[in-house]
């Protein structure tokens, strides 16, 4: 996965001169591009009015360079618009995220602090807690002349840089901030939240509802004829052998996936929350969902009987319109769908143990290969604890009678025209077997009724 960066200059002073500006950018760009052979370059200049030029996703160092030396002149020499230029690169951020996974970088060059309201810092934190997971980091380089020590915004750069994994760089000279950008320069190890914290995950309802909303959800196709899953190639599940159980499929590239197959592949390959993903076709990489009920079932004692009842009761007070800067990103990074899961054993659950103050349900995530999530509502918090059980149990008559008359039929003729699946997976040990078994080879489980 690649990496973008942004640069934004926040500068009123003369503490730097403009060509020393553009050779070190221009040296950052040629140097990052021999590692990061995909990643393109941004820049963000306010002109004294506060009117912002955006140049973005650009490989050429001239280009960035050029745009420096027009509006060099023209930018603001009394107000920093900080904040202002934060909101307007998480806005772009979330445009892109949702359609590919990517990293961002966001280097900010500045010599003024900021002096807009508590309240004002406070909405861009809300939208920092969304971005970072893309993730997106923050570095930051404060400029400032030889006798200034302290600054009024020390305790939000510091609280930025943190809170994104990124860093904060004081200079005084030209020398010691060529050498911060050469320090930059250097490959920095990636993290991802969700990964730090594979077992753990505590986001706000605020931010689960943004994430939700940015992801979108699996369609029924118009016609099923030859349809194949992208995971099992097979035209029936292989799982559940059901020819009612139909594919449905991303929108934006046409990848059919069946129930059973796409329920196991998000279980292991989620952005941290349980039911959202990003496609599996790497030419496509959209930000999906699954419906929550479709892997997760709400169990014990409950006033609710389904996760989506559950999750609309915590998040009632939620609006459900995003904040009004542009249609901001939700989780974003994707988990590196590659790298192995690190998973604790916990064994059985005891509600009791958490404290009364914290309301405790128990999801447990559907499919072959089944995990239990532990779900906390710790304040205005949603945690979610993992451990390793198996979660199969076979349906009952009347659940299967139900999910029979609520699934879209398919007519006689296409019946005929769907091949069987060539193998079976058992859905209580994830065995594959030949399509002839009528028993699992492993466990022994009846593969049909």
């Amino acid at each position: 996965m690649h990496e973008d960066i942004f640069f934004y200059l926040d500068l009123t002073k003369e503490f730097l001169k403009k060509k020393e500006i553009i050779k070190s950018i221009k040296y950052y760009i040629e140097e990052k591009n021999k590692v990061n052979i995909k990643g393109h370059y941004s820049l963000l200049i306010f002109q004294d009015e506060g009117n912002p030029i955006f140049i973005n996703d650009k490989k050429d160092s001239e280009i960035i360079a050029n745009s420096i030396e027009e509006n060099w002149k023209t930018r603001p020499k009394e107000q920093s618009f900080f904040e202002n230029g934060l909101f307007y690169i998480f806005s772009y951020i979330a445009e892109t995220v949702r359609k590919k996974s990517k990293y961002n970088r966001i280097i900010i060059i500045t010599d003024t602090p900021s002096d807009l309201s508590e309240d004002y810092q406070e909405a861009l934190f809300n939208l920092v807690s969304k971005i970072k997971n893309f993730p997106t980091f923050i570095d930051i380089i404060r400029v400032s002349g030889m006798n200034d020590r302290f600054f009024s915004d020390d305790v939000k750069l510091n609280m930025l840089a943190s809170d994104t994994k990124g860093g904060i760089f004081y200079t005084k000279n030209r020398k010691e901030f060529s050498d911060t950008i050469k320090k930059l320069v250097k490959t920095k190890q990636f993290v991802s939240t969700f990964v730090d914290q594979p077992e753990h995950i505590r986001i706000s309802k605020e931010d689960y509802a943004f994430y939700n909303h940015l992801a979108k959800s699996l369609k029924k196709p118009k016609s099923v004829e030859g349809l194949k899953c992208h995971f099992c190639n097979e035209e029936v599940c292989p799982v559940c052998a059901d020819i009612y159980d139909l594919p449905v499929i991303c929108e934006d590239c046409n990848s059919s996936f069946h129930n059973c197959c796409v329920t196991n592949h998000v279980i292991n390959h989620n952005i941290g929350i349980p039911n959202i993903f990003r496609c599996p076709n790497k030419e496509c990489d959209v930000l999906l969902k699954v419906d929550e009920d479709e892997i997760i079932e709400v169990s014990g004692e409950v006033e609710v009987t389904t996760v989506k009842e559950y999750l609309e009761e915590e998040l009632e007070q939620i609006p459900q319109k995003l904040p009004n800067v542009k249609p901001l990103p939700s989780l974003s990074s994707s988990l590196d769908q590659g790298k192995e899961e690190r998973l604790e054993t916990l064994g059985e659950i005891d509600e009791a143990s958490f404290p009364e103050e914290e309301q405790v349900k128990i999801i447990r995530i559907g499919g072959f290969f089944g995990k239990i999530y532990t779900v906390r509502k710790v304040g205005d918090k949603i945690v979610y604890e993992r451990t390793t059980q198996t979660t199969f149990k076979p349906k009952s008559t009347d659940q299967k009678n139900r999910d029979l008359t609520s699934r879209e039929r398919i007519s006689s003729k296409n019946q005929n025209k769907r091949k069987k699946p060539s193998f079976i997976i058992c859905p209580q040990c994830g065995r594959q077997n030949d399509s002839q078994q009528v028993k699992c080879s492993n466990c022994g489980i009846k593969l049909y009724d």
